[in-house]
């Protein structure tokens, strides 16, 4: 089913909520520690979005409060505008556009914000017609989700070393870790150590190598890593092109995309061989059509996440069942990430996630609250 299908919503209610939750093992990652989030979510009639921006605006410039102000003073005014006088009903297809239209640098200041509206509405469309998001695109044979397990790394390299092994008698079939420099030859050797030779070892850079760094980077796949997530600072668009040349590593990017078109690009350029996803930052139905387009140029994917809560959580999953995206996604158990979800938990079985365990329509986890 296509999205233009979906009946439009008059978005009647809207709601801003604020939740505090810490991470059972605090992540460091190069902008930052990540040890806690306060979440921003949406509420549009029965539907729920999730904004992704962290505290700290180092990720991509747009912080959780930033966003929070986006919604509250620029774009709930502007979709009250649209039915307090008219009841114009609207369809999350054409939010942007209106956002364009009227705040046209919004779109560029606060992507996260964006999608956060967008995924409340969407999610109230599809809840209203009693359809499930994954009946929008064709998915995997076995219905189910590849999950990724991510690790903490504040403790030592025995404790990362045996986390790891926590994961693969959990069944997952894909680990990721944090490196920096300084950071990476030892940490990798304890992980690899850890798991059998199947299971995937990706390394999250965030952006903390230079250009001089590029052998350095280029031998770690000697050490047993298999790809390595945003090695480079976002555009350097010519060293990531000679990483992927030396055909030594798998590489994807995240802070060096700001859009599907960009994640796109960046593949067919050859500055990664791999695209991560990001619908914190995309927005779903862009993810859709971008999982689309890597099924059809044969080019693998994998979604990736924002330390979610099971709101959106639960919405990667079902994007993670498309077929399009053919590797492990952020998407392991909400314990792994929180001693208590605000959804029904996220639970993965032999490293899978089956949309199954959650009886709803729709595209987000609904919150507790």
């Amino acid at each position: 089913m296509d999205f233009s299908r979906l009946a439009p919503v008059v978005p009647a209610s809207l709601r801003l909520h604020r939740v505090s939750l810490h991470l059972t093992s605090p992540v460091q990652a190069a902008h930052g520690l990540h040890g806690e989030r306060n979440v921003v979510l949406v509420e549009l009639n029965e539907g729920w979005g999730e904004c992704g921006a962290p505290d700290n605006p180092a990720y991509s410039g747009e912080s959780a409060d930033a966003a929070y102000e986006a919604l509250s003073d620029i774009f709930f005014p502007l979709l009250k505008s649209q039915f307090t006088t008219r009841e114009i009903p609207m369809s999350a297809l054409d939010l942007r556009a209106l956002i364009g239209e009227h705040h046209p640098d919004a779109l560029v200041r606060f992507p996260m914000a964006v999608a956060a509206l967008e995924m409340a509405l969407l999610d109230a469309q599809l809840r209203a017609d009693n359809i499930d998001f994954t009946q929008c695109f064709t998915t995997r044979e076995t219905g189910d989700a590849l999950a990724g397990a991510t690790l903490g790394n504040t403790g030592s390299l025995d404790e990362l070393s045996l986390s790891a092994a926590v994961a693969v008698r959990e069944g997952y079939g894909r680990i990721k870790m944090k490196i920096a420099p300084n950071y990476d030859i030892e940490p990798i050797r304890a992980v690899r150590s850890a798991l059998p030779d199947h299971v995937m070892l990706v390394a999250d850079a965030n952006g903390s190598y230079s250009a001089d760094d590029l052998a350095h980077v280029a031998a770690l796949h000697e050490l047993g890593l298999d790809l390595v997530e945003q090695p480079f600072a976002a555009h350097d668009t010519a060293t990531h092109q000679a990483l992927v040349a030396t055909a030594t590593v798998r590489v994807a990017l995240d802070e060096g995309v700001r859009t599907t078109e960009d994640a796109l690009h960046a593949a067919l350029n050859h500055e990664c061989t791999d695209i991560t996803l990001k619908p914190a930052k995309f927005g779903y139905p862009a993810c859709v059509r971008l999982l689309n387009e890597c099924h059809e140029q044969g080019i693998d994917a994998w979604v990736g996440g924002m330390f979610d809560t099971g709101v959106a959580r639960w919405a990667n999953v079902r994007l993670a069942t498309h077929r399009g995206a053919t590797l492990a996604s952020d998407i392991g158990s909400s314990s792994r990430y929180w001693s208590s979800d605000i959804t029904t938990p996220v639970e993965t079985i032999e490293g899978k996630a089956h949309i199954s365990h959650l009886a709803e329509a729709g595209l987000s986890g609904t919150p507790l609250l």
